[in-house]
């Protein structure tokens, strides 16, 4: 790596909003990710980076993760693992009713598919401020990635889900620009339709969750510091208005669609989604 700067790109990957979710998702996720994400980070044009993937404390000695690991592993990616949950704030335990109330659907819908015993623990869970431990869990992860990254002069952190993809060129991008801190965001991209094949114009009217904020090392590595440097951001949709951020070319992402009745996913059939494209579109991707 470039002594100058690391670049990080970030997926969290289990521990945000409740996550019900059993290892039978664990397993099915972790196979969209290797088909989709990884494929798209395998095709990148420049290849320095780091995938940095954070899961629950509950998963560190999980047989998958020891999988994923060798997986990646095998197919020189370079990556860490942290186990502390989510590294910024939960907009989904926000402290206001409406997202109670939508927490606690989600939990109705998740025990009435699978099984009410998840049903008091969960309520207790989302009665909780998830938020208030961010801190804690941050410090430990952050002491862990300073073992590898402490001379880092600026931490690029870019930020993907586990089942959406960068165009080939993206990090080849994001790196072109001057690392003189603040952030990067996009515009518009493409949404895939994995089981139909087909491809469409994405055109959120808020700002996506692909996003790159770029740290000074000493700031990063400082846990107060690092929170400090978010600024009072809640969502991907707050990076707008907290950094006054370059905007990166459209195109650039892909959010994929897949199986949302047993998966958080995008669905298809969304007002964001425009125009249909050329399915060979993917290519770039992956």
């Amino acid at each position: 790596m470039d002594k100058n700067f690391v670049h990080l790109i970030y997926i969290p990957f289990r521990g945000v909003g409740i996550d019900l979710r059993d290892d039978k998702w664990f397993k099915d996720r972790i196979g969209v990710f290797k088909e989709y994400t990884l494929k798209s980070f395998q095709k990148q044009t420049c290849q320095n980076f780091v995938i940095w993937l954070s899961f629950r404390k509950e998963d560190e000695n999980s047989i998958l993760i020891r999988e994923l690991s060798d997986y990646l592993k095998v197919n020189n990616m370079l990556y860490v693992f942290t186990f502390d949950g989510l590294m910024y704030h939960d907009d989904k335990f926000s402290k206001g009713l409406k997202n109670r109330l939508w927490n606690f659907g989600r939990v109705l819908r998740w025990c009435w598919r699978n099984s009410w015993k998840d049903f008091i623990p969960s309520i207790r869970f989302i009665l909780q401020d998830k938020n208030a431990t961010l801190k804690d869990r941050l410090e430990k992860s952050l002491a862990i990635l300073k073992t590898y990254f402490s001379g880092a002069d600026w931490v690029i952190m870019t930020r993907i889900d586990s089942d959406d993809m960068f165009r080939q060129d993206m990090v080849q991008f994001i790196q072109c620009y001057p690392r003189l801190g603040g952030a990067l965001i996009c515009h518009n991209g493409f949404i895939y339709n994995s089981t139909t094949n087909e491809m469409a114009e994405w055109k959120p009217l808020t700002n996506p969750p692909f996003y790159s904020i770029i740290f000074p090392g000493s700031v990063f590595f400082n846990t107060d510091e690092h929170l400090k440097y978010y600024k009072d951001f809640k969502s991907h949709e707050d990076i707008s208005k907290i950094f006054n951020p370059m905007v990166l070319p459209d195109y650039l992402y892909c959010v994929l669609t897949h199986n949302p009745k047993n998966h958080i996913s995008t669905i298809w059939n969304h007002p964001f989604r425009g125009q249909l494209v050329n399915p060979d579109t993917l290519n770039l991707f992956r």
